[in-house]
């Protein structure tokens, strides 16, 4: 197995493990970026036709599929499908692989999603091609929406509990956690990527147990504007637009056909 390949198979396998599983699978709440940017998107998200990328537990479907007039959700974990069929049997749910969506015509939706940052777990070259395939999807006029890892991130690789330290018994659990886990980061770092676009990062996700492609807002909006999608629009974290931010860990962008 080469690099490449390896990386792709360790994100994989972490999605489908039982523990991460049951994590997704429990999440229930929209983020309060989404909240607000779903609300300046209603009349595009009511009765779309939306595709739902990286659908995992469902925590985007209970908001969406009301408003849609068709609604989609695809996951490349099989286990993620069977469990948000059950949780939403009037939905449409699909094993897919969002680098090649060859199962949807062109222009097939008005509004397409990949929420929670899942474009961050594949490489770089995969990621222009899902950046492209949502774009071959959507309609003239339709809207991509989709978060990412902020490479500009003021504490960027640093694990979470250290960025306001508060010395208490969470924080002794969390340093206990970490030197545990700690083998396993650095077995990870060997695959680790660092260049001018972009970083492949083993940050603190899942007990570090992900590689993970961070970003900063211009070189993102870029991407965008070089598959072809125009009025490209950051968030951060609260929802408010920026075209640089260091204080958000990840960003959510909005583009247009």
């Amino acid at each position: 197995m080469n690099e490449q390949s390896e990386i792709v198979s360790i994100n994989r396998k972490t999605y489908a493990n039982a523990k991460v599983l049951d994590y997704y699978d429990g999440l229930t709440e929209l983020f309060p970026a989404e909240k607000g940017l779903f609300e300046h998107l209603s009349s595009k998200i009511e009765k779309a036709r939306i595709l739902d990328i990286g659908v995992g537990g469902g925590r985007t479907t209970q908001y969406l599929l009301p408003r849609a007039s068709a609604y989609t959700g695809i996951d490349y974990v099989p286990e993620f499908i069977d469990r948000v069929k059950k949780k939403y049997p009037t939905g449409t749910f699909i094993v897919g692989d969002a680098r090649d969506l060859g199962e949807f015509n062109d222009e097939a939706f008005d509004f397409v999603l990949f929420s929670y940052n899942g474009i961050d777990v594949v490489l770089h070259e995969d990621r222009i091609r899902i950046l492209n395939e949502m774009n071959r999807v959507l309609k003239k006029g339709g809207m991509i929406m989709f978060s990412s890892h902020n490479r500009d991130y003021r504490h960027f690789r640093k694990p979470y509990w250290l960025t306001e330290p508060k010395f208490n018994l969470s924080f002794v659990k969390n340093l206990l956690s970490y030197v545990f886990f700690l083998p396993r980061h650095l077995r990870m770092r060997k695959h680790e990527v660092f260049n001018d676009e972009y970083g492949i990062v083993n940050d603190q996700d899942h007990r570090f147990s992900l590689l993970v492609y961070y970003i900063n807002v211009s070189r993102q909006i870029k991407q965008l504007e070089d598959t072809g999608m125009s009025d490209v629009k950051a968030y951060n974290m609260k929802g408010h637009q920026v075209i640089a931010d260091k204080d958000s860990f990840w960003i959510y962008y909005l583009a247009t056909k």
